[in-house]
């Protein structure tokens, strides 16, 4: 089975499991003088990811679920006020923070480009009253990995500087988006307060994200964390492979390559499908709505070896990783290409 549902799906490595034997722990529940927890080793992976992100500090987190989380109730109060994109992660898949039975923030949307790109001029027209953040998604999934650059990055920052809004990136795959530009994520953080990056994504770490900012900023975050329930104590067990993880930064463009490989090896039928840009290691197609349904076709192509994840616009979503080879990448692009001649001639 060709498993291209999400790059979450990858198994620990061989030296990620050995450095999880090996790991120093402590209880990072409990800070010491410096505000930091007590465990050697998830404080190393803050270090660490402090020093790639160029921020001053850093805070590990359970899941980007929980860093985002914590990221924007550091910045908001009840009842505040927080711009997204309405087809960002953060809004479409961690919406616990809008829920007024949850969290009780309020979304209030700026507007992208069909790629994602943020159009500047439609931060002006959002309340500013209460409004305490804006969010940016780098890469932006629900575009197909689209790769905000560092230029966008800083006119971004700079149009939400205007207003005195901080500006929080949503960097779950943000070293794909620097493999891309040849850059480095400390150059595409730079502008911006604080980001969160995942460990279990692109990376290929079992478990984890952090979060990045100043040191003021983590501080207050550290006791956000705790109070949703994000303690932990010998956390140094899978902060030991997020470490590890970070060691893989330079072969995270094998990701995007694969990507770039399924998309060249696609036969086109306009008929069943269009291709959106492919920037990073995701292969996002959108189906015709008219004729052909994206549960069904998933479930197909599931029976055939191949494993791909559907999204509410009736996309089929294919994202590149680690676990899979380039043998896998032609073998699942035959896979489609046979399917979608067959089915072009009968809608599903």
């Amino acid at each position: 089975m060709i498993d291209l549902r999400s790059d979450t799906v990858t198994q620990p490595t061989a030296q990620m499991m050995e450095a999880i034997l090996q790991a120093e722990l402590g209880d990072d529940g409990r800070t010491n003088a410096e505000g930091k927890g007590e465990d050697a080793t998830v404080n190393a992976l803050e270090n660490l990811a402090a020093k790639l992100t160029r921020k001053e500090d850093a805070l590990f987190c359970n899941s980007g679920t929980m860093a985002n989380h914590t990221a924007l109730l550091t910045y908001t109060k009840r009842n505040g006020r927080i711009g997204v994109d309405p087809d960002s992660h953060i809004y479409q898949s961690e919406r616990a923070i809008f829920q007024k039975e949850y969290f009780g923030r309020e979304p209030v949307f700026f507007r992208s480009d069909e790629t994602g790109r943020p159009l500047l001029e439609s931060i002006d027209t959002l309340p500013k009253e209460k409004l305490g953040v804006l969010c940016l998604e780098n890469t932006f999934s629900s575009k197909g990995g689209t790769c905000i650059s560092a230029k966008e990055t800083a006119a971004f920052c700079k149009k939400a500087n205007e207003y005195n809004l901080p500006v929080h990136i949503d960097g779950a795959r943000i070293f794909n988006a620097a493999t891309h530009f040849n850059t480095s994520v400390k150059v595409l953080a730079a502008p911006a307060a604080s980001i969160q990056f995942c460990l279990s994504k692109g990376l290929g770490a079992p478990v984890g994200s952090v979060l990045c900012g100043s040191k003021a900023f983590i501080s207050e975050a550290r006791k956000v964390r705790k109070l949703i329930g994000g303690g932990m104590r010998q956390a140094g067990v899978i902060a030991a492979a997020g470490i590890e993880a970070l060691k893989r930064v330079e072969t995270v463009h094998e990701d995007n390559e694969k990507a770039y490989l399924l998309k060249s090896l696609l036969h086109m039928q306009e008929e069943v499908f269009q291709l959106n840009q492919v920037e990073s290691n995701i292969v996002l197609l959108n189906l015709s709505k008219e004729r052909f349904s994206a549960e069904a076709i998933k479930d197909a192509l599931a029976e055939q070896g191949l494993k791909v994840k559907t999204t509410a616009g009736n996309q089929l979503c294919m994202t590149t990783h680690k676990d899979v080879t380039v043998r896998d990448i032609e073998q699942a692009a035959a896979i489609l290409n046979t399917y979608f001649a067959k089915i072009k001639r009968s809608p599903v």
